[in-house]
């Protein structure tokens, strides 16, 4: 799965990350989804980073599926859909950003 890595293989400082995002070019924000949330097939003409904090999902780049987990990072492309279901009991939380223009 090219567009899933780590960001973390431990706890980090969640500023730590949102500073690295944003020397990426990315605007950085916390988001969250409630369980059970289905956010289907949408894309963004930026590229987008969201790295996960916190609760699990089932996702969808382009025709590829996975399952990501805090210390995940999902890297999608501009132009790219993308879908986010939240499969965890407790909200998912990540830090995402759009690519500043």
């Amino acid at each position: 799965m090219g567009w899933k890595s780590r960001w973390s293989e431990q706890h980090t400082d969640v500023d730590a990350l949102k500073q690295q995002l944003q020397s990426e070019g990315f605007n950085a924000y916390e988001w969250s989804g409630h369980p059970g949330g289905a956010y289907l097939d949408y894309i963004h003409a930026q590229d987008e980073v969201v790295c996960v904090l916190s609760g699990t999902a089932d996702v969808k780049v382009a025709d590829a599926h996975g399952m990501v987990e805090a210390g995940d990072r999902m890297d999608v492309p501009a132009n790219t859909y993308h879908s986010i279901t939240v499969t965890s009991a407790e909200p998912l939380v990540v830090l995402t950003g759009m690519r500043r223009t």
